[in-house]
């Protein structure tokens, strides 16, 4: 990893599994920080059903209180909000860490995304992108029974695939979402180790975690949370989604995994499926086509419904 950052002063952590994932984000932010670099935070416009009822990702034209810097990425703040007044989660976490944040739109295309994160990374003066993905299902093969949102993750690995500037992946509090199980997610992590593919690990330290805290505090990412109970010493199963499923907590959930963005790539099937979609819909599609239901698919349902929680749209089908 201390490679990939050699000459780097500036660098964008990005979250890339959706607005939640942003806090994920900070453990790796706190590490860059104290080597002197400074950090840029980020995340997809994207936030899950129960906070957005409108289904899917925003484009850039929905969101208020923005700076552009390209067709897909734009910087936000505080006051940042869609324009039918919902409030991103990245906008909370700007109010409460006093920095601006980066927003990205994943709804014109995995090519167009990458061309927008170079061209931003540009006017940032920053020189590389760390994706960090919440619970590790940017791994996902496509056939874990669990698995319920490999589309926002496939999209923005294939972007990375894509940039021309450096980038690298990181898997934090891996397993802790419910979709792949933590022997999952560390046997694809060894996969991509036995290609030359595994780049390090930091653990979350006591300052990361009290920080963390106070910024995931009344927020929905639960996946965070489970971090922080993990760094306290809990070990075992915990009910998320409204209780209709489990994610498996352990000492484990503490870290972040960091891998090659290429080596990742090349083993997954999902990302190389959406590859050349033009819109989040037809990547959503070309996932359909192979037997994989979406997060769109199941927002879209929830939209019909009118449902606003998981027990709401998928109590009586678990």
């Amino acid at each position: 990893m201390f490679k990939y950052l050699e000459g780097c002063s500036r660098v964008l952590v990005l979250g890339i599994g959706g607005g939640g994932d942003i806090f994920a984000t900070i453990p790796t932010r706190n590490l860059l920080k104290k080597m002197g670099i400074e950090v840029y935070l980020g995340c997809v416009a994207w936030e899950r059903f129960v906070l957005d009822p409108k289904p899917g990702p925003r484009p850039l034209e929905e969101l208020v209180n923005i700076q552009e810097l390209s067709e897909t990425v734009c910087i936000g703040g505080p006051d940042t909000i869609t324009e039918d007044g919902i409030k991103l989660q990245a906008s909370h976490l700007s109010e409460r860490l006093g920095e601006k944040v980066v927003l990205v739109d994943i709804t014109k295309g995995v090519k167009r995304v990458a061309e927008g994160l170079d061209e931003a990374l540009s006017k940032l003066g920053a020189s590389l992108v760390i994706g960090i993905d919440s619970g590790g299902d940017v791994l996902a093969r496509g056939s874990e029974k669990n698995l319920r949102s490999p589309l926002c993750d496939s999209v923005m690995l294939a972007s990375l695939h894509y940039m021309r500037n450096r980038n690298f992946l990181g898997v934090f509090a891996s397993g802790c979402d419910g979709e792949l199980s933590i022997e999952e997610v560390l046997t694809y992590i060894s996969e991509i180790a036995s290609t030359g593919g595994y780049l390090g690990a930091y653990g979350m330290a006591r300052e990361d975690a009290e920080m963390l805290e106070a910024l995931v505090n009344g927020m929905v990412s639960e996946v965070s949370k489970i971090a922080l109970l993990s760094f306290k010493g809990f070990r075992g199963s915990v009910s998320i989604r409204d209780g209709l499923f489990k994610a498996e907590a352990s000492i484990v959930s503490t870290l972040t995994f960091y891998l090659d963005t290429e080596k990742t790539y090349n083993r997954s099937p999902i990302a190389k499926a959406v590859s050349n979609s033009e819109s989040i819909l037809e990547a959503s599609k070309e996932l359909n086509k192979i037997g994989i239901r979406t997060e769109l698919d199941l927002e879209i349902e929830a939209y019909r419904r009118r449902a606003r929680s998981y027990r709401e749209l998928l109590g009586r089908q678990i």
